[in-house]
């Protein structure tokens, strides 16, 4: 074989492993984008279920001390969203959410003149099903996001993303709240917050 063949040779495995890689990052990149896209879509959905809580939480005449933190966490977390900051960047206001939230639920879930008051355990129980789907949603995010890292991080696949412009994607590392409706003090009851007490 002549140099010029393998030269050629040569040029297309090159070509042809190139627009693989640029076939796999440009995939990840959409995968990742609608990850991400259905993890915004529910911590908005968390953001007007937490409103809907607080106008309950007031209505019934919840404790103030209670409730007005998590007015605040909720703003706080809008607007470091609206600021357009990574979804990593986004997670210490989120967690600061769940705290406050996770006090107004068992405020709203021990306190015997709000446990039987549906205005306020409706609201409990769509934040639930929502704090689910974020864990949920989370996890799929950064399965994804962790692998576009692994990708972008290999050599010599990393200098293909670094032409095309992919970087590393954050990942999301947000605890969600535990909403655990079993009375603490009812004997052998264990609480275990959702997810495991992982982050997501």
């Amino acid at each position: 074989m002549t140099v010029v063949a393998v030269v050629v040779v040569v040029a297309v495995v090159l070509i042809g492993w190139a627009a693989a890689v640029v076939r796999r990052l440009r995939r990840s990149e959409a995968t990742l984008a609608a990850s991400r896209h259905l993890l915004e879509t529910e911590l908005t959905r968390r953001y007007a279920q937490t409103d809907g809580l607080v106008s309950a939480a007031r209505a019934a005449g919840m404790d103030s001390a209670v409730v007005a933190p998590l007015a605040g966490a909720r703003s706080l977390a809008i607007g470091v969203r609206d600021q357009g900051l990574t979804l990593g960047e986004q997670a210490g206001s989120e967690n600061a959410l769940s705290v406050a939230l996770h006090r107004v639920i068992i405020e709203a879930l021990h306190e015997p003149k709000h446990k039987n008051d549906w205005t306020i355990q409706r609201p409990v129980l769509d934040l639930q099903v929502t704090e689910e789907r974020i864990a949920g949603a989370a996890r799929v995010y950064n399965d994804h996001a962790a692998r576009i890292n692994v990708l972008v991080g290999k050599v010599p696949a990393g200098a293909v993303a670094r032409i095309l412009g992919v970087h590393r994607a954050p990942l999301f590392e947000a605890t969600p709240v535990a909403l655990d409706i079993a009375d603490p003090d009812e004997p052998g009851v264990e609480t275990v917050p959702a997810g495991e007490g992982a982050a997501v």
